[in-house]
């Protein structure tokens, strides 16, 4: 990542933007006379999780659908949900953060058409990526870190520490270290910069499944963040 990379990033079940607003930086040095050098903030691109029809998406919905997910001979199921990433930067990068209660959990992400019919059947090649913080066991478990909030004697379960994985950087050009991924342009009026940008609207089937007898509960998020030069 160069010096002037700017990296956002947002959580489906809670959305945090953090937006920083462009000023005037005012500096005065005194030698023989004053001078005043002005130096401007550029303000960082968007970037936003959406539905598949453009609306921000708060929450992704993991329930069972039995018109559009599968349950397989071995009792493994399989839900699809499409997803969208909205950004004024061609280039970004996902990553998937979740706990391991479910030892079965496994997931996908596949680029797709924005008009394209996604097939179950032969969704083509998911992106690419690794997990950052796991112990390297053949169970996926993540490095238990120090919670400076506990005190001492209370203790974590340690399948609630969550494991991250980190995909590919994706690009709607080709770039050697990228995946190329298709996208649509449009221009639209961008509320946190105040001015017309061109918007980039990347279109994503996950893939989630996991073994239906397991009861176990775990927390899932997806969060997105722009990759620039």
């Amino acid at each position: 990542m160069k010096e002037k990379e700017k990296i956002k990033w947002l959580m489906v079940s809670s959305i945090v933007l953090a937006v920083f607003l462009a000023g005037v930086t005012y500096a005065w040095f005194r030698q023989d006379a004053a001078m005043t050098t002005l130096l401007s903030i550029e303000k960082p691109d968007t970037i936003t999780i959406t539905e598949a029809d453009g609306t921000e998406m708060t929450e992704l919905d993991l329930d069972y659908r039995e018109d559009t997910d599968i349950k397989d001979s071995e009792g493994r199921i399989h839900i699809f949900r499409p997803v969208c990433i909205k950004s004024t930067y061609p280039d970004h990068q996902l990553e998937i953060v979740h706990t391991t209660n479910l030892s079965s959990l496994e997931f996908n992400i596949y680029p797709v058409e924005k008009e394209a019919a996604f097939d179950k059947e032969h969704p083509g090649t998911a992106l690419t990526g690794s997990y950052v913080n796991s112990t390297g066991e053949n169970e996926k478990k993540a490095k238990e870190d120090k919670l400076e909030n506990y005190t001492d004697g209370d203790t974590v379960n340690s399948y609630a520490y969550p494991l991250y994985w980190l995909a590919q950087c994706c690009s709607n050009e080709s770039k050697e270290g990228y995946r190329q991924v298709p996208s649509t342009e449009q221009t639209e009026y961008d509320v946190f910069t105040d001015s017309e940008k061109t918007f980039y609207y990347t279109y994503y089937y996950l893939e989630i499944s996991w073994m239906e007898e397991t009861k176990e509960t775990d927390l899932f998020y997806v969060m997105a963040r722009n990759v620039s030069e």
